[in-house]
C-alpha cells in the first residue's frame, strides 16, 4: 500500500506548490487565552500523522516572568486543546527565561492538522500576543483557499501573503554550502538523482513511480524521503532569506 499522504504531498511540491505566511487569531485555542502574558511560544518541530489521534510539537518558550510562565502552565494543562506536557527543561535560569517543552494536543481543531489534510507542509510556527504566525507550503492555490476558508470557522484570518514556489530553484539550492553542510550525503545524493533524472523537469521527463523502480524501493519510500528533504532544503532557503519565526518578517502588509 502507497503512502498516499506522502506522495500527494510530493505531486504538489513536483508542480506548482505556494508559499503562505499568514497571521491566525485562533479563538478556540489556548494561545488567545495568553495574550497578556508577556511570553514567545515557537515550534521547532513536530509530528502530525492522519493515524494519529494527537500532534506533538517540540517548542522553545520565552517567558518574562515566573508569574508568566505560572500562568501559561495553567492555561495549558486546563485547555482542552492539550491532551499533555510530556516535557519542560529550562535552558537558563534566570528571566526572561528560555524553556524547552513537549506539548501533546488535539488534532480536532488542529491548525497543522488541517493544513496536512490537504497537503500543506509546515515550514513555521510562532504565536505571541494572542496572534499565531504560520508559514506554509501547499501543492496549489485552491488548496490554500480551502484551508483559509477551513480555518476562519474557528478564528479570523489576519494577514496573508502568498507566492509562487519554483521547485528547479529549490533543488538548485543544493549547491550553496549552507545547504551541503546541513544535509547528509545520502540526502544530497537523493536530490541530485530526482533533479538529474528529470524529477523537476516541467514536464516531467520521470515519475516518482519509475524512479523508484530505477533505485529499487518502494514508491512510498522514494516519496517520503524526497518530501522530508525537500522540507530540510525549504526550512534553510526561507529561514536565511525570510526567517519565519521572526515575528517582524510575519507582519507583512497584503
Amino acid at each position: 500500500m502507497y503512502d498516499t499522504e506522502a506522495l500527494m504531498l510530493l505531486n504538489g511540491l513536483l508542480n506548482s506548490p505556494r508559499l503562505v505566511y499568514l497571521d491566525y487569531y485562533h479563538y478556540s485555542d489556548w494561545t488567545v487565552k495568553v495574550s497578556e502574558l508577556n511570553l514567545e511560544y515557537r515550534v521547532l518541530s513536530s509530528f502530525v500523522d492522519s493515524s494519529s489521534p494527537f500532534i506533538v510539537e517540540y517548542a522553545l518558550v520565552r517567558v518574562g516572568s515566573r508569574l508568566d510562565f505560572k500562568n501559561f502552565l495553567k492555561t495549558l494543562n486546563s485547555h482542552r486543546n492539550v491532551l499533555s506536557i510530556d516535557d519542560v527543561k529550562p535552558i537558563n535560569s534566570t528571566y526572561p527565561r528560555l524553556i524547552r517543552m513537549v506539548v501533546r494536543g488535539d488534532y480536532a481543531d488542529s491548525t497543522r492538522f488541517k493544513a496536512h489534510i490537504l497537503g500543506g507542509l509546515e515550514i513555521g510556527y510562532s504565536t505571541s500576543g494572542g496572534v499565531e504566525h504560520w508559514v506554509f507550503l501547499f501543492p496549489s492555490s485552491k488548496a490554500v483557499d480551502m484551508f483559509i476558508g477551513i480555518i476562519s470557522g474557528n478564528g479570523e484570518v489576519g494577514r496573508v501573503r502568498e507566492s509562487a514556489v519554483n521547485p528547479e530553484d529549490v533543488v538548485a539550492a543544493i549547491v550553496r554550502s549552507k545547504v551541503k553542510v546541513l544535509l547528509s550525503s545520502d540526502e544530497e545524493k537523493l536530490l541530485r538523482i530526482a533533479h538529474e533524472n528529470g524529477l523537476f523537469d516541467t514536464p516531467r521527463r520521470i515519475t516518482v513511480r519509475q524512479l523508484a523502480k530505477e533505485l529499487g524501493v518502494s514508491e512510498s519510500t522514494l516519496s517520503r524521503n524526497l518530501s522530508r528533504v525537500i522540507k530540510r532544503v525549504l526550512n534553510i532557503i526561507i529561514n536565511d532569506e525570510f526567517n519565519p519565526l521572526d515575528d517582524e518578517t510575519l507582519r507583512f502588509t497584503p
